[in-house]
């Protein structure tokens, strides 16, 4: 047991973890807050962000480690001194606009450049650690992609602003953050004596100290003009091309090391401009906010586990008509509910126009609950 604590210590006394802990709870903290202020109920109120970080970003780290092992990719600590500080700035200042793969590039050419200035800092074969680093800020970005098509449906959240003509408009957000603990190889026995235990591994002529070190992942996205699962779709699918392309720039530094920096000032220019290419293009829909009818309620939310769920409504239907009568605001839409406390029959137009028929049992002592969130009255 003494080992393993040992073992995790570097792990569990890296700033960086305590600061995303804290964080990933921020952001379900705030969510709840956010909603129960302007809906009066929370859409889910579990702290799904905390669960994500702490699976996903497990299950994330151990298909890094894998591949980080099996590929012999090592990395030295001077890189992970600057990695780290550069991922807490990137959580302090620019979350909003989180970029995980360029995080990593940054920090990977400003410890270049340190390196540059003071040699003596400079390793033995730095550049092949580089461009094995490389193709890991490649695997990184693909994982990260994954998690995005996985995760963000599930923390998305409608935010309620007001126009410029004095209208009700709404857009979807979904903020995630993960830690994933990935183990590492080190060149050398690194003397860390108030740590402890360190393991070092003897393979060859060379020594390695085995670490576990803590990476930062996670995505903020904004839907305007369609629904979250399209703009999850588009990103998830674009960082996913560019993390394989990052890949194959880092196997052509593992051949020719002198390129290295050349590679990741290419990939950093490349990484900005996906980001820039993806926000310009929510920029563009910006006066295509979701507006709240004026025939109708329009569904910002599905509580779960609700009739509402059970009857097939989605985020972005408009219901234009309860149990025969015309709806026109929230008001009438529960008046009219209640004219049939224990069954309703809705019609429904999608966001395509199309209407459809819908209905369902509800519940009895409270037929006002159907489970919906609908833009706030006031």
């Amino acid at each position: 047991m003494t080992m393993i604590i040992n073992i995790l210590r570097p792990l569990l006394t890296a700033p960086l973890l305590w600061l995303a802990i804290v964080y990933a709870g921020w952001l379900a903290h705030r969510r709840i807050s956010l909603e129960r202020k302007t809906f009066r109920i929370a859409i889910n109120p579990r702290w799904i962000e905390v669960g994500h970080f702490v699976g996903h970003g497990l299950l994330a780290g151990l298909v890094l480690s894998c591949c980080t092992l099996v590929l012999g990719a090592m990395v030295n600590m001077q890189w992970w001194l600057v990695y780290q500080l550069i991922a807490i700035l990137s959580l302090l200042v620019a979350a909003r606009w989180q970029n995980v793969s360029a995080t990593f590039l940054i920090s990977a050419l400003v410890y270049a450049g340190a390196t540059f200035i003071w040699p003596q800092y400079q390793m033995e074969g730095q550049a092949s650690l580089l461009a094995e680093l490389l193709v890991i800020i490649g695997l990184v970005t693909v994982i990260n992609s994954v998690l995005q098509r996985w995760d963000a449906e599930a923390t998305v959240t409608p935010r309620v602003m007001t126009s410029k003509r004095g209208r009700l408009t709404a857009f979807f957000m979904s903020r995630q953050i993960y830690i994933a603990p990935v183990f590492f190889l080190v060149p050398g026995a690194i003397d860390m004596p108030s740590l402890g235990f360190w393991p070092v591994l003897n393979i060859g002529h060379q020594s390695y100290s085995l670490v576990i070190l803590p990476l930062l992942l996670g995505f903020s996205l904004k839907a305007v003009k369609g629904l979250m699962k399209s703009v999850v779709t588009k990103n998830a699918n674009s960082y996913l091309i560019f993390g394989l392309l990052l890949v194959g720039f880092g196997l052509i530094a593992v051949a020719f090391p002198n390129w290295i920096i050349g590679m990741l000032t290419v990939a950093l220019v490349l990484s900005c401009a996906l980001q820039w290419r993806l926000s310009r293009r929510s920029a563009h829909e910006r006066q295509l906010h979701f507006t709240k009818p004026y025939d109708g309620v329009f569904i910002l939310g599905i509580l779960r586990e609700t009739p509402a769920a059970k009857m097939g409504l989605v985020v972005g239907d408009t219901i234009v008509e309860c149990n025969g009568e015309a709806v026109s605001n929230n008001d009438n839409f529960y008046r009219a509910i209640q004219s049939q406390p224990t069954y309703c029959h809705l019609k429904v137009q999608d966001l395509n126009g199309e209407f459809r028929m819908a209905e369902g049992a509800i519940f009895a002592d409270a037929p006002h609950e159907l489970g919906v969130v609908l833009f706030p009255e006031n």
